[in-house]
């Protein structure tokens, strides 16, 4: 893959499944982001018997976006995560292949947001049209797409997909500006893991991850300690990487991308093996 390194991808290869079902992860990508960004992440799941599933959301993904899908119509998200779901339960393929009753997601950064969201987490109806108004009455983008964003909160207040029973998010944000107050964040009640490094600037840990943590009966908390900023998450790069995309792939002085995924990696093969009760060596 361009721009990263110190993956083990293969193309179309055959899946191993020998008859036996295996449990789904889907993976929310960031805002504006793809989910190849994070294939570090679906390699380790995948290795460990996971099908991993990593969308690339409507109208807001690298390729293909609009104003409209990245920053008005969030709910668009979590409906992608439950057609998609759908999807490969209905595939004449896959269908046989997944374990339709241990389903969990995964997403960082909006992707994060995407998954407390489709795991059970709402947003409260008023905040979420502020949170709206606020682009609508947004001066610097043009106003003939200004004039095309809703002000409509009823898609967003009914996403929850019971058919997902673990949400692992990581570096939530923007929690509270998207609309998810403490009362919206106890209505998720499957089990949740949240990570986020200490030193992340885009989404601070205090008002994103460690606010939903807090409000969340069942969640579990990984600050990652030092100067680890928001795009830990994504793939380690090589140097095309670094050079094109500097924010993403170059982090602090004294901060091992490798080591820190490492952590990540076993944390969530932990994490989905326990919540979603998967035998060991599947």
């Amino acid at each position: 893959m361009p721009f990263f390194a110190k993956l083990n991808l293969y193309k179309d290869a055959e899946p191993a499944f020998n008859g036996t079902k295996r449990p789904l992860v889907m993976f929310s990508h960031g805002r504006g982001s793809n989910g190849l960004y994070y294939a570090w992440f679906a390699e380790a799941l995948a290795s460990r018997g996971y099908i991993v599933a990593a969308l690339n959301h409507y109208r807001a993904n690298t390729y293909d976006s609009n104003i409209a899908y990245l920053a008005n119509k969030l709910w668009q998200r979590p409906r992608d995560i439950s057609l998609t779901v759908s999807f490969l339960l209905d595939d004449p393929f896959w269908g046989k292949a997944i374990d339709a009753d241990r389903i969990g997601v995964a997403g960082h950064s909006q992707g994060g947001f995407t998954a407390l969201w489709v795991g059970g987490a709402m947003v409260n109806p008023e905040k979420y049209l502020a949170f709206q108004r606020g682009w609508r009455n947004n001066q610097m983008v043009p106003e003939y797409l200004r004039n095309e964003l809703p002000l409509d909160a009823s898609p967003a207040l009914d996403v929850h997909d019971k058919r997902v029973k673990a949400v692992f998010a990581m570096a939530p944000g923007i929690v509270q500006a998207f609309g998810m107050d403490d009362a919206g964040l106890r209505q998720l009640t499957v089990p949740t893991y949240i990570a986020v490094g200490a030193g992340d600037t885009q989404a601070p840990p205090k008002d994103n991850a460690e606010f939903a943590a807090r409000h969340i009966a069942h969640a579990e908390l990984y600050v990652i300690p030092g100067r680890v900023d928001h795009d830990i998450f994504v793939n380690e790069c090589n140097e095309d990487g670094r050079n094109e995309f500097p924010q993403a792939c170059i982090d602090a002085p004294g901060v091992d991308r490798g080591k820190i995924h490492a952590l990540i990696r076993e944390a969530a093969v932990r994490f989905f093996d326990a919540s979603l009760k998967v035998p060991r060596g599947k």
